[in-house]
């Protein structure tokens, strides 16, 4: 009786909205691209804690970008009135809030339960009192927001959480249908909203295999959802994968796409989630660009929605802009579907040695059949073509005598950029960098106690860390060592993570590591990367002694 007062009580709070009943088929053609309110709502324990709030300004922003769907991942795991199963009322209140905010800009919203799959829903250990609150929650999500429009989506669970075994996929096989049973008999317009289902972990492969496709009586109102941060090795620079755009690194992706297409054929489906991690810090630029540039156009090819994954890294919520221009444009042209020409794999940057004689350098471009419009510096003053830069089909050659003079004078590190026009699709802003080897004021260190971080001060002289490799005294790998069967460049390498650094002044080893060096009980020899990784004398080889 109480859970049936606490949603009569919620029908009456809530905005009613018009409702004009329609299908994933057809909502899929007015709603790309979307974008996630990322480590909003979702924050643990509460909104603010990781360093984003929501507000009218952000989706006014985001949609000005050409965003046409929102997805709003919500954590509800801290918002329990103490000793059940009901939700704070103020907490509803700020969801609610934040969903009408979206609806009011004409977005199409998803939300969700997210965090709370893995902090009390994993159901790879099912009780009764979990099932019961994964109910309880949807009773009420449901009927509060049983009046907006048909522009607002139930997203059942974010990333079901478990081990990837068929039994762990029928559990929350059976979860969807609790969902889909809660959300169709809560009142309101919820008998013909669209919903969204994830396989286990979100994982494109586990839903191939063990995704419970719901009968066809069940109507046409629902839609499968998969999360795509692949490959795993670039998009976390683990391993030594610090470039992506291959013919095969592409082939593997159109591949993974296709086999989703092909086991969910005639099903509205949706990437909720993609993205890379941290471009120009973690990921190369022009990798990043490639990556997002080709996974957005593929998914449109198979008829996927995307989401792209921010946690505040990307968009500035503030400013309205980009952090990274080259990866707004690059996006907003290939969700629209017009060609970019994009950079080689590893030219986002032009990096000068100091001491070195200085030399043209030429930027590896993909034209796709554009053609170059212009070259300009920071200014957006245009270079001259024959004196400052020569251009071909393959690339833009920036001139010694060009470069000489952008770095006389100069302190290491940035020393300006240029903006390489096409005829059509995005800018690509190239920085130019000066910079010698970074240097560390000592290459022997101790090792702290397991559980310990190790921090090395270091003077960056205007390089960037690419990667880090780790080897024993005794010539074996610390980490993986399977990865003695990549590339050379790849073997032994670690994962970010594992190291780390601040682009000020210090390089730092997680505790991981620290507790791999104690548990090898030798010492271990770590040489940190840098870009440019074709350069040789670019690395800062540090030993790490055993105590």
């Amino acid at each position: 009786m109480r859970s049936v007062l606490v949603s009569l009580l919620a029908l009456g709070a809530q905005l009613a909205r018009a409702f004009t009943p329609t299908t994933p088929q057809v909502a899929w053609q007015s709603m790309q691209p979307g974008w996630n309110l990322g480590n909003t709502l979702d924050a643990i324990p509460s909104e603010g804690d990781w360093g984003n709030t929501a507000s009218a300004d952000v989706f006014k922003k985001i949609k000005a970008q050409g965003y046409k769907s929102v997805r709003i991942p919500v954590t509800w795991t801290h918002h329990f009135l103490s000793g059940n199963n009901t939700v704070d009322p103020t907490w509803m209140n700020r969801v609610e809030a934040v969903v009408d905010m979206a609806l009011a800009e004409g977005l199409w919203a998803l939300v969700n339960v997210h965090h709370d799959s893995w902090e009390w829903f994993d159901m790879s250990s099912p009780t009764p009192d979990k099932e019961l609150k994964f109910e309880a929650l949807w009773t009420q999500i449901a009927a509060r927001l049983s009046l907006k429009s048909e522009r607002l989506i139930f997203e059942a669970l974010n990333e079901p959480a478990g081990s990837g075994t068929k039994a762990n996929a029928d559990a929350y096989n059976y979860a969807d249908i609790q969902f889909q049973n809660i959300v169709r008999n809560s009142g309101g317009y919820n008998k013909n909203r669209i919903t969204s289902l994830q396989p286990l972990n979100g994982n494109s492969d586990y839903g191939n295999a063990w995704f419970y496709k719901i009968p066809s009586g069940w109507g046409d109102k629902w839609s499968y959802q998969f999360h795509f941060y692949s490959p795993y090795d670039f998009l976390w620079n683990a391993w030594g994968k610090t470039l992506w755009g291959s013919d095969s690194d592409k082939a593997a992706i159109w591949q993974q796409m296709a086999d989703v297409a092909g086991n969910f054929t005639g099903i509205p489906t949706s990437i909720g989630e993609f993205g890379s991690t941290d471009s120009g810090k973690i990921n190369e630029s022009a990798s990043v660009w490639l990556w997002f540039d080709y996974v957005i156009r593929t998914a449109r090819h198979f008829g996927f929605v995307t989401f792209m994954w921010d946690n505040g890294s990307f968009f500035d919520r503030a400013a309205g802009t980009w952090r990274d221009t080259t990866l707004g444009q690059v996006m907003k042209y290939a969700n629209l579907n017009i060609t970019n020409t994009l950079a080689e794999p590893g030219n986002s940057t032009v990096w000068i040695r100091q001491g070195d004689i200085i030399v043209d350098q030429t930027i590896g471009l993909r034209f796709s059949g554009n053609t170059l419009a212009g070259v300009y510096n920071s200014t957006g003053a245009a270079l001259s073509s024959g004196t400052q830069f020569t251009s071909s089909s393959t690339g833009v050659t920036l001139k010694a005598s060009y470069l000489s003079k952008l770095v006389a004078g100069k302190a290491l590190g940035s020393v300006g950029s240029i903006v390489i026009k096409s005829n059509r699709g995005a800018h690509l802003k190239i920085d130019i960098r000066y910079y010698k080897t970074p240097t560390v004021a000592t290459s022997t260190y101790h090792s702290p106690t397991a559980g310990s971080t190790l921090s090395i001060p270091v003077t960056l002289n205007g390089a960037k860390l690419a990667t880090a490799k780790a080897i024993k005294a005794d010539g074996s790998i610390l980490k993986d060592d399977w990865t003695i069967y990549l590339p050379a460049n790849q073997q032994g390498r670690l994962t970010w993570g594992d190291f780390d650094y601040n682009e000020s002044d210090t390089l730092t080893l997680s505790s991981t590591v620290v507790g791999l060096i104690q548990s090898a009980q030798q010492a271990v020899n770590v040489t940190f990367e840098f870009w440019p990784r074709y350069d040789p004398l670019n690395t800062v080889p540090v030993t790490i002694s055993y105590v």
